[in-house]
């Protein structure tokens, strides 16, 4: 057999230095050398560059002594709000507010570009000071008592458009100067978002039965079209097929995001046998600082209950018989109960021990 010499160390080094020798003298491994540092030294400088342009995020931080919870995506005003815009008061924390005393604010329209002198103009609507006045910055670098007025004031923000679903706007905070008539580095000024929605979900469709019998009715609804997030429906009761009688009488229960129907007892409603209710549900956008403040959409076309005495085992009206059935051995959707199985079982022992005998 025969075998490959190997190289001996001297060639091996040899052919090493050769090859050193030929990429540097390659003129695309000289011009790589060239701008290989020029490249490494340019990196800290673009990041910085894109670091200066960062604008820095204020927060429009409470609505009318309200602190926004968590489970709220965005910061709105509501229909609520816009009906009363002198007495609803907001107040405004600025980042990185240490050391300022006092900011210019200015109402602008979504990506207004505020700090740029020529957005800053009274030919358009883009960018207009909320009446010029320096505000005071107070404790935990926060403008207290503003109100929705001096925003509507400016002619930006709009509160009576009726069409209003979520319009976003941003307010502009000058940090200690005013912007006058220059830009303004990022490091000067703050933005904080906001948004308008005055606009009602829509009505919710039901797709429960138009009359319901039992000790327990069904509400099921179709997602309503309303563009802005949903998180919450309620459901209201009446003796009569009048949605403002339901109004009146309150909110019967609520539900969340993922729900799309309630389902509710005779024994919660009161009912004995024979006596009848209307139901109906409603929806309610996510433009408020608490979540199921927001605009409520009209009250859906009703379903009927008709409270009456369940037959088989389950036969008290003032008793939640929706997991119930007439037979012991089903359930309300045909399935086997356990009781079903149970007595399969006891058979299949049966059946087991006779065959061993």
């Amino acid at each position: 057999m025969s075998v490959c010499p190997q190289p001996s160390r001297k060639h091996t080094a040899f052919r090493s230095r050769t090859l050193a020798r030929g990429l540097q003298s390659s003129p695309h491994m000289r011009l790589a050398t060239t701008l290989l540092p020029t490249l490494v030294a340019a990196i800290p400088l673009s990041a910085s560059t894109g670091v200066a342009q960062t604008e820095q995020a204020d927060a429009i931080t409470t609505i009318n002594g309200e602190t926004l919870t968590a489970d709220v995506t965005k910061v709105y005003f509501n229909a609520a709000n816009c009906a009363d815009p002198a007495n609803t008061f907001f107040d405004l924390t600025l980042v990185n507010g240490d050391g300022v005393q006092q900011a210019y604010l200015w109402a602008g329209t979504e990506n207004a570009g505020c700090e740029q002198e020529t957005n800053r103009t009274d030919q358009t609507l883009r960018c207009r000071p909320m009446d010029g006045n320096p505000r005071t910055v107070g404790d935990n670098a926060t403008i207290f008592n503003l109100t929705l007025q001096e925003l509507v004031d400016t002619e930006v923000v709009d509160c009576e458009n009726t069409s209003l679903e979520g319009a976003p706007f941003s307010i502009y905070a000058f940090r200690n100067e005013d912007p006058g008539g220059e830009n303004v580095a990022a490091e000067g000024y703050g933005v904080a978002p906001f948004r308008v929605d005055v606009t009602p979900p829509d009505q919710l469709t039901l797709t429960s039965a138009p009359v319901q019998e039992g000790s327990s009715f069904s509400v099921a609804w179709n997602s309503p079209t309303d563009s802005q997030r949903i998180p919450q429906y309620r459901l209201y009761a009446a003796s009569t097929d009048d949605p403002d009688a339901a109004l009146a009488n309150g909110i019967l229960k609520t539900v969340g995001i993922d729900k799309k129907s309630f389902t509710v007892t005779t024994g919660e409603l009161s009912l004995t046998s024979g006596e009848e209710v209307y139901l109906f549900a409603s929806a309610v956008d996510e433009a408020a600082v608490t979540i199921g403040d927001g605009n409520q959409g009209p009250l859906s076309d009703s379903t009927l209950g008709i409270a009456a005495e369940t037959s088989g085992f389950c036969d008290d009206p003032n008793v939640d018989c929706s997991g119930c059935s007439v037979s012991p051995i089903l359930l309300p959707d045909g399935q086997p109960s356990a009781g079903l199985w149970v007595i399969g079982l006891v058979l299949a022992i049966v059946a087991g021990w006779r065959i061993r005998r």
